[in-house]
């Protein structure tokens, strides 16, 4: 019995651990776990891979119009026998097949236009998954971004605050005036003004990033683990990538679609012929002893009021509509790698800038502190020295995030 009991004990506790390491939020989110708890999430997503299966359900239904149909049917009929000589009920009960035979190709060419359809649908989940990345990754980064320029603004009022500690000391000294701790004490004030102001900034960049990833904003904890920003291939290479792209094979699948809707308008003007049979398990009347029948159907369209030739016409002049949006989505799809391409190269330019100017602002306060010490400079001088440091260090830390972000755009555009 103490077994027993010991032993369900510990399948509660393992399924009551087992779920909480279900629910619980990963320690540590990278852009590559965001973007995966993201696909799960997505409403959007998982809606386009719902028409991916609607469409293949409609490629069936279009081959189905190529097989024959079977049914079976059964027929009860009452008629008044007054001044008549034939039975008042009669039942007939048969097996019927039909069977296209010709439809002017319709019938495949209907076929082809469903396949490029699904083939269209699985295009455009590419399309979604790419603006979702960016969605994702522009969420992640601004996360890093407003955590990262917290971080500096707390940096520079702990070295504010080490100024009023020496400040208040030489103050004491008569080495200084108490305006000047005042000064610092000031521009603290206003560092914790702009502290507040990214907090709230970044509770609501949170907030966007918990939607997408499901994870509650108070539970999410990122970290950015990329290196920093590597070289561009040359534009050539991403341009080449272009006629690739999913959203041009989208518009070329629209072609495709497009070229056989105008075939089977053609395909109107052509005789059909069917074949319909019968077998009888039960029949009436004078044809009882008949067991099977068989009728051929022949149809030759001759003059319709010019419907078929306006549908023609109107499936042609779509066509061309589809040629012409997939030129334009060709061109505009070059722009954009041009646009992203020339952002990152002047992402990545002013990266290696404000990191020259950090470098040199930072060697500057070094050498005015040292040289406040020994009286060859005032306090105005070192604090306009480490206001440029700070400023460099912020500057340098945006433009990196931003860097990351263009080169991630530039290939998550350029992505096949």
């Amino acid at each position: 019995m103490k077994k027993i009991v010991l032993l369900t004990a510990v399948i509660i506790a393992c399924r009551i651990l087992c779920h909480s390491a279900e629910n619980a939020a990963p320690s540590a989110l990278t852009l590559k776990g965001c973007l995966d708890l993201s696909e799960k999430k997505s409403e959007v997503l998982k809606i386009e891979f719902e028409r991916q299966k609607q469409m293949l359900y409609r490629l069936n239904q279009a081959r189905g119009t190529v097989l024959p149909a079977i049914d079976y049917r059964y027929l009860k009929t009452y008629r008044d026998t007054s001044g008549g000589f034939y039975d008042g009920e009669q039942a007939d009960s048969r097996f019927n097949i039909s069977q296209p035979i010709f439809n002017g190709f319709k019938n495949s060419y209907g076929i082809k236009a469903a396949k490029s359809l699904v083939t269209k649908e699985e295009l455009l989940y590419k399309v979604l998954y790419k603006d979702f990345e960016v969605s994702v990754t522009q969420s992640f980064y601004t996360v890093i971004q407003l955590q990262a320029d917290i971080q500096n603004i707390q940096s520079s009022e702990k070295l504010l605050q080490d100024r009023i500690i020496e400040l208040n000391e030489r103050v004491r000294l008569g080495k200084s005036r108490e305006s000047e701790v005042l000064a610092v004490e000031s521009q603290i004030a206003t560092l914790k003004a702009q502290e507040e102001s990214r907090k709230g900034n970044l509770a609501n960049a949170l907030e966007s990033l918990s939607f997408l990833t499901g994870i509650d904003s108070s539970e999410l904890n990122i970290i950015d683990d990329s290196s920093g920003v590597q070289d561009l291939e040359i534009l050539e290479k991403y341009i080449a990538k272009v006629n690739d792209w999913p959203e041009i094979e989208a518009a070329r699948q629209d072609i495709v679609f497009q070229t056989n809707a105008v075939n089977i308008a053609k395909g109107s003007r052509l005789p059909s012929l069917d074949l319909d049979g019968s077998y009888y398990t039960n029949r009436s009347g004078s044809l009882s002893s008949s067991n099977w029948e068989a009728l051929f159907t022949f149809d030759m369209p001759l003059f319709q009021g010019g419907i078929i030739k306006g549908k023609l016409n109107e499936e042609s002049s779509i066509l061309n509509q589809y040629e012409q949006a997939l030129s334009l989505a060709q061109r505009q799809a070059t722009s954009l790698v041009k646009k992203l391409y020339q952002a990152a190269v002047s992402s990545l330019g002013q990266v290696s800038a404000y990191k020259d100017a950090y470098e040199k602002a930072q060697k500057s306060y070094q050498i005015q502190l040292k040289d406040y010490r020994f009286g060859l400079v005032n306090n105005l001088d070192v604090l306009q020295a480490m206001t440029a440091m700070l400023d460099a260090k912020r500057s340098y830390d945006k433009a990196l995030v931003q860097a990351k972000i263009d080169k991630a755009n530039l290939e998550i555009a350029t992505k096949n």
